[in-house]
């Protein structure tokens, strides 16, 4: 049951950022976590599912947004930007998946 809710809340967040709203994260951070060309290597999806099932049961005991931002801030800054990059890693396979049903 745990398993399914986490489920659901994260599929929410996910179809949400493949529409371009990103909630858990301020702006800022996205940038920080990009701004390294370097850092921003090819990563796997599994990779990235793993990395941001683990952050994630860390912060969906937190019922607002505002809190879960707040447990996310708590992460030291390479964790958060794995986290954040993971996280887009997840929403860029459903964008792509959502075009190729568009075919």
């Amino acid at each position: 049951m745990r398993k399914m809710q986490e489920a659901q809340g994260l599929d929410q967040l996910i179809e949400a950022g493949s529409t371009g709203y990103l909630p858990l994260f301020y702006q800022e951070w996205i940038m920080e976590s990009f701004a390294d060309k370097n850092e921003v290597k090819r990563m796997s999806f599994s990779k990235a599912a793993e990395t941001v099932h683990k952050i994630y049961r860390q912060i969906e005991r937190h019922h607002s947004i505002e809190k879960k931002k707040t447990a996310i801030q708590a992460l030291n800054n390479a964790e958060r930007k794995d986290f954040v990059l993971s996280f887009m890693k997840m929403v860029e396979y459903r964008a792509l998946d959502k075009l190729k049903e568009l075919h």
